[in-house]
């Protein structure tokens, strides 16, 4: 499983009346406020992680929900992922679900409102164990940063309103993404994915300089988030970036089953059946607390021994209570 460290950024341009931006992480959806700053980050080690910038255009009302509700939808589907596998993630029917589902709920509950464009453009980042999956549809950008090079995985932003984007009433089939990748992650990789307003001045040159500093991580991506409005902070602006700081290559169930079938297929070595009824029976007693990290639980009482504190002490109480009277009772008299 890959270790990753996140920190995501939107800032409302002083263009527009509401922030239409909108980013996901940690399974939340951000910014709280329509016409707020947002600034989050976080840590993590699961397994499968899910992580998007949406960028939503129409207007107060239109471009604002078209942007939340394909995050809402992707984060759903992230509750289903294992249907997606077999064993291998199926990342093609998971977009095609994804995008069916997004394109449809836009177009009937917010485009149709409207006699002007309305929908949204989003970029995502999905990690599954060690490997991840990237698609963007729209304007939003997705960059890679790998041992000093950046990396471009989508396609330069053509006019203010995307040929292929979300909820476009003129487009009965699924828009077409610009970028769908999957690649092994590496340590040290950082994968930024930002909206427009963000790479309105700010180039994938500034994001190489900018990354290459000896900073803190997320201190950069501040920093960043400050040099992309420098000369422009009338649209929105929005920045996720995602680092990976390391990989586990074990399992996360623990032992495997299968380990000596794996090592008779691989080394030509004769596996008997004790060897695999040994597999077996570490899976089934293994302990995900064997470092010692949960040896201080305690189990939960039971009614009964609940309700036998509870008279006890009631006792105790009442003991007490007599004692000191009589103690009172024999200095007084």
């Amino acid at each position: 499983m890959a270790r990753t460290l996140m920190i995501g950024l939107t800032e409302s341009g002083q263009e527009t009346k509401i922030n239409e931006d909108a980013f996901l992480c940690g399974g939340r959806i951000y910014p709280d406020m329509l016409g707020g700053n947002e600034e989050q980050s976080l840590s993590s080690g699961k397994y499968d992680q899910l992580y998007m910038v949406a960028e939503g255009f129409g207007g107060p009302g239109a471009g604002d929900l078209a942007s939340r509700m394909v995050l809402r939808i992707a984060n759903q589907m992230l509750d289903q992922i294992n249907d997606y596998k077999n064993p291998d993630l199926d990342f093609k029917q998971f977009t095609q679900d994804l995008l069916a589902q997004a394109h449809s709920s836009i177009r009937e509950m917010v485009s149709s409102k409207f006699s002007h464009e309305v929908g949204c453009s989003f970029a995502l980042l999905l990690i599954d164990a060690n490997s991840c999956y990237t698609l963007n549809i729209g304007n939003t950008t997705i960059n890679l940063s790998r041992k000093g090079e950046i990396y471009r995985l989508t396609e330069k932003v053509k006019s203010a309103i995307p040929e292929e984007y979300l909820g476009k009433l003129s487009c009965e089939t699924l828009p077409m993404p610009d970028s769908m990748n999957k690649c092994d992650l590496q340590p040290g990789d950082v994968f930024v994915l930002s909206s427009s307003g963000f790479n309105k001045n700010y180039r994938s040159k500034n994001l190489r300089d900018d990354l290459s500093k000896q900073d803190a991580f997320a201190a950069i991506i501040r920093q960043a988030q400050i040099n992309s409005g420098a000369r422009d902070k009338g649209p929105n602006r929005t920045i996720v970036a995602v680092k990976t700081l390391d990989l586990q290559l074990e399992l996360p169930q623990g032992p495997s089953p299968v380990e000596a079938e794996r090592k008779r297929i691989f080394s030509g070595e004769t596996v008997v059946g004790e060897e695999v009824q040994k597999a077996e029976t570490e899976m089934n007693n293994y302990d995900r607390y064997a470092d010692g990290s949960n040896s201080d639980a305690v189990p939960a009482p039971t009614r009964k021994q609940k309700a036998k504190i509870f008279f006890m002490s009631l006792l105790l109480g009442f003991v007490l209570g007599l004692a000191i009277l009589l103690i009172a009772w024999f200095f007084i008299l």
